[in-house]
Formats: C-alpha cells, structure tokens, sequence
C-alpha cells in the first residue's frame, strides 16, 4: 500500500470513528427525549391534567 493511500486510510478510519460516535450519541440522546415525554405524559394523565400542555 503506497504512503498517500495509507494516510488517507488511516485519516478516513479516525473521522469515521468520529462520525459513528456522534451518530451514537444522537441517537441515545433521542432515545432519552422520548421517554423523558412518555414519562411525563403518563404522570399528566395518572395526576388528571390530560389536555394540560
């Protein structure tokens, strides 16, 4: 494997870790909204206060 190649292998392995980190990140991040707001909704509606925003 040429020097060039190899670099640009090696750059593109780091980025996509990077990358896939993030992405991971997102997607925990969402996961955690949404049940943030399933839990809300379910006290709101044990408590009586179903159309309260």
């Amino acid at each position: 494997m040429s020097d060039p190649l190899f670099a640009v292998f090696d750059i593109g392995l780091v980025f996509a870790l990077a990358i896939g980190a993030a992405i991971w990140q997102l997607a925990r991040l969402k996961r955690s909204i949404r049940r943030d707001r399933e839990a809300a909704a379910r006290q709101r509606a044990e408590s009586g206060q179903e159309g309260a925003p």
